[in-house]
């Protein structure tokens, strides 16, 4: 499949304050087939176009990871599926994926006579990402005849065939990222390490793999195998790709956007999700030793009256989980009291917040990171996940070199590392060993593969805290984890988001239509209300 190009794009580092706006639900509408700025290959400077190319791409992978987050229980959803979901849904991760074209565009014309082939495999890698995510998530995107002036009413192409063309992307990728040579690219993530980007784009592919097992690729596991032999993917913590944020507060204001809205004046601005809640505290014989890592107390007071609408009322699963975890329900939309000084927040990971010492001061007076945290995309644990998945004979896994017990454990105990490395705050080694001792036992008296896919599901969901994109993902693929019911029923999962309304506003092409929540991307072939 060919790609048309036009020769001008962005040539400026975005701020990250404007970052930010672009990854909301919401946002201006974007024809990406305009481009109102005129840098030429002569005037633009490489490194700010793919400091660009990275800042778009974490606008995206944010704005899609807190769309999914509310649906996937992992925070607490206010309404109905369809309220959540609306046709401006996807206007961010569109344009940012369009913003990432053009700039590479450009950088490949820059590369025509610089050597620059580092950066242009950077930039493909991120590329390749953010067109999976637009697969994943709407089911179809404009990929053949996008960003080019030759094309003025694009046409959609096909999810299969957009990941069928990154794989071969990656694989480029892989090579211009091996040259050696090249002039240094400026890196906002890798700090220039070469060798980081090219396990990143593996991990990728695994992914991709793991991702499409319902429809079959005959080169999954033999290129999945191949990885892991080399070594080449992510594997360590150090390799872990991730998102880190600062602590300033304006001009721009680069703090992790969950610390920002939940420790300033309105303390506990959001809820958290009581189903989520409940799994860390009640699913093991004892609370996950990243409960106070991840979730932060203001009050150990029960709540009561009317800070308590939902008590008695059966149609709650939840209503308070007990011991100051002060949530929601599912999809809980009464009235609001006035306990925003009294709910559960985020906490030191990875938001950046407060270790919860049991000291239960709002989260303005606490000791925390001031939003230092880290938007987690692909770590070392979630590799393992997806091995642990791919390590399942088929058709639950595809049956890849290793044993999926092992890659559980070892994603676990990474999981648990990465938590504790991250807040500087150890954990008490017994609690993490009664842990994954427990889970190991329920895989091991597991009497089927899906039984064990389950249990692996809910270990990558918990994990991936930070991170609901993958949980989605994960969900649509397998069904699992077993989420909580909602207090309002009778409406659709979203099986996919629509199509933007900002390309269907600015794109005239007759053959382009509003899609259907309940629409199923290529990948996901499972029944029609498989999922709620």
């Amino acid at each position: 499949m060919k790609k048309y190009f036009n020769k001008a794009s962005t040539g400026f580092v975005i701020a990250f304050s404007f970052l930010l706006a672009l990854s909301s639900c919401e946002t201006t509408n974007l024809d990406i087939n305009d481009n109102p700025n005129t840098l030429t290959p002569v005037s633009a400077d490489a490194s700010l176009v793919l400091n660009s190319i990275q800042l778009s791409f974490v606008g995206q992978h944010l704005g899609l990871s807190f769309q999914s987050g509310d649906i996937m229980r992992h925070v607490h959803m206010f309404g109905t599926y369809a309220s959540n979901s609306g046709q401006g849904s996807m206007n961010g991760a569109w344009a940012n994926t369009y913003s990432i074209a053009n700039n590479l565009n450009l950088i490949q014309d820059l590369a025509e006579t610089n050597d620059l082939a580092n950066h242009v495999g950077m930039g493909q890698v991120l590329e390749a990402f953010a067109f999976v995510n637009l697969v994943d998530n709407i089911g179809t995107a404009v990929y053949s005849e996008a960003v080019s002036s030759e094309f003025p009413q694009p046409n959609l192409d096909s999810g299969a065939s957009i990941y069928e063309a990154m794989y071969a992307q990656l694989n480029e990728a892989i090579t211009n990222l091996s040259a050696t040579g090249q002039i240094q690219p400026e890196d906002l993530i890798y700090n220039g390490d070469m060798s980081k980007w090219i396990k990143l784009a593996n991990t990728l592919k695994i992914k991709m793999y793991v991702q499409t097992k319902l429809v079959g690729n005959a080169s999954a596991v033999s290129d999945i195998n191949s990885i892991l032999a080399s070594g080449n993917y992510i594997k360590d913590l150090a390799d872990d790709f991730q998102i880190q944020f600062g602590t300033n507060e304006t001009n721009p204001d680069n703090r992790h956007p969950w610390f920002a809205a939940n420790y300033q004046i309105n303390a506990g601005n959001q809820y958290m999700s009581n189903d989520f809640m409940n799994t860390l505290l009640n699913d093991k014989a004892s609370p996950d030793p990243r409960l106070p890592y991840y979730i932060y107390r203001q009050t150990n007071t029960d709540p009561s009256g009317t800070l308590l609408p939902c008590a008695g009322d059966g149609d709650f699963q939840y209503c308070y989980v007990g011991d100051g975890y002060w949530g929601r329900d599912h999809a809980d939309d009464e009235g609001i009291p006035n306990d925003g000084e009294l709910r559960a927040t985020y906490g030191i990971y990875p938001a950046g917040g407060a270790y919860d010492d049991a000291s239960f001061s709002f989260t303005r007076d606490s000791q925390n990171l001031g939003g230092a945290g880290i938007h987690p995309v692909i770590l070392s644990s979630f590799s393992k996940f997806m091995l642990a998945e791919a390590a399942l004979p088929a058709p639950v896994g595809l049956g890849v070199t290793g044993n999926p017990r092992t890659y559980l454990m070892q994603a676990m105990m990474d999981s648990f590392n990465k938590v504790a490395n991250f807040s500087g705050i150890p954990m008490v080694s017994t609690d993490v060993t009664a842990y994954i001792d427990q889970v190991l036992l329920r895989y091991d008296v597991a009497t089927s593969d899906e039984e064990r896919l389950e249990i692996i599901m809910l270990e990558y969901y918990i994990a991936m805290w930070g991170n609901s994109l993958e949980a989605y993902n994960n969900y649509r693929r397998t069904g699992y984890p077993e989420l909580g019911f909602s207090v309002i029923s009778n409406t659709d999962f979203p099986r996919s988001y629509f199509l933007p309304d900002s390309e269907l506003n600015s794109n005239d092409n007759p053959n382009l239509e509003q899609k259907s929540l309940t629409d199923q991307v290529f990948w996901d072939t499972n029944p029609a209300g498989f999922i709620d």
